[in-house]
């Protein structure tokens, strides 16, 4: 038999797990909602996002000049808050993991297209390209909403 001081921390183990693999999900589609959300809405004004210069070159470059400037920019807000709206809807897991990663994918190839400006030497990133990297947490995040049940019916 266990001592009750073992009981009480296994069962407070048990109750933190539950809520974890309840809470998870939801908690990270919000977050990552709300991220989304707020960068895009900054990208619907000039001069809002410091990444609009980044932002711009890089839909420019992937469009062969075809989209650029605020057109660039505006293209990117919405795209963002799309995926922000499809996050908190709470629906289609495996459209917003794909979404996700392809956003990801997307947005880091400034790394590629701008080599001069993201890396100063081996390994040794700028802040943007720092900032881009953080992308990986994306892509794990969205295997992780890949694996969930849709929470609204």
């Amino acid at each position: 038999m266990l001592r009750p001081e073992l009981s009480r921390r296994q069962s407070t183990e048990d109750r933190v797990t539950r809520f974890a693999g309840d809470a998870g999900i939801p908690l990270l589609r919000i977050g990552l909602g709300i991220v989304y959300l707020w960068f895009g809405v900054l990208k619907l004004f000039p001069g809002g996002s410091p990444a609009q210069d980044l932002v711009e070159r890089t839909v420019s470059a992937l469009t062969f000049g075809i989209i650029h400037g605020d057109f660039a920019r505006v293209s990117a807000a919405i795209t963002e808050i799309g995926i922000a709206l499809v996050l908190l809807s709470f629906r289609w897991p495996l459209p917003t993991a794909a979404l996700l990663v392809g956003h990801a994918v997307l947005v880091s190839t400034p790394l590629v297209l701008f080599p001069g400006e993201m890396w100063s030497g081996p390994l040794r990133a700028s802040f943007e390209a720092q900032y881009i990297l953080k992308n990986l947490v994306t892509v794990a995040a969205a295997v992780v909403i890949a694996s969930s049940r849709p929470r609204v019916r």
